[in-house]
């Protein structure tokens, strides 16, 4: 007669086995945890099923989204996320009859921000560094703030938009003044070109010193001149940069019709 052996669980589980089912729970919990935290910011998702039910139908996925949570802000004040968001009007329409077709602008796409001259409804306030002064700031504040003498000075060459058009002249530069490199150019616009002083991207602009000219390849004359405004002549706040960049990003894709260039 053979007796045969016995088998229980504890005889086929070891220290090293319990620490890699240990380690795979812990990675399933982070994972979890980590993607309900990144839905504190835009959920529930916009959709076409939400419209359609009448706001009944709400895009969450799994897992859900967290229980709100405040956050105190460096330089005073708190925010709660996640959080109501106000909704924005978009001057377009559905390309196609379906759930999820893409949007076709029915005004003008740069202002209202449709496609790739999209934007954030980022916070109305200007951003600051560490000791609370501003971030973005103009040399005109600043004068222990200098260009490097071995770079090229834009402030007073002309202003050149794609069709070839002279629209105005470099009146100064923004810096960014916690890690010293310039950010916009502050342009002094003609009368045919909106008479008024703007900012554009300096990661646009086009510097061509033998001919003293910035050249700024994405935008015509008529779109120059409906460049978004500030608020503030010396101060930008977070929304309208985001808004200014994509308006000059969006700015060649939405012009019908390309006009030869005739500084090229």
């Amino acid at each position: 007669m053979r007796v045969l052996p016995g088998h229980s669980f504890t005889e086929q589980l070891d220290i090293p086995l319990l620490l890699v089912i240990l380690f795979f729970l812990f990675f399933l919990g982070l994972v979890y945890y980590l993607r309900g935290e990144d839905k504190r910011e835009g959920y529930p998702l916009e959709s076409d099923r939400t419209l359609g039910t009448g706001g009944r139908m709400k895009v969450v996925g799994f897992p859900p989204i967290p229980a709100p949570k405040v956050f105190r802000l460096m330089h005073g004040g708190t925010v709660m996320a996640p959080r109501p968001e106000p909704a924005r009007e978009l001057a377009a329409f559905s390309a196609y009859e379906f759930p999820g077709s893409p949007i076709m602008p029915s005004g003008d796409p740069l202002v209202d921000g449709i496609g790739p001259a999209s934007y954030a409804l980022k916070s109305d306030t200007p951003d600051l560094t560490v000791d609370g002064s501003l971030k973005l700031t103009p040399l005109r504040n600043h004068p222990h703030y200098r260009l490097e003498e071995t770079g090229i000075d834009p402030i007073g060459m002309r202003v050149v938009t794609r069709d070839g058009f002279d629209v105005g002249t470099v009146a100064d530069v923004w810096i960014n003044a916690h890690e010293y490199f310039p950010r916009y150019l502050e342009i002094d616009a003609n009368v045919e070109s909106g008479g008024r002083r703007v900012l554009a991207p300096f990661a646009f602009a086009n510097i061509r010193k033998g001919l003293g000219i910035v050249r700024f390849g994405q935008l015509t004359r008529s779109q120059f001149s409906r460049i978004p405004p500030l608020a503030s002549a010396d101060q930008i706040t977070m929304r309208e940069e985001d808004r200014l960049n994509g308006y000059f990003a969006g700015g060649a894709f939405y012009d019908g019709s390309p006009t030869e260039d005739a500084l090229s």
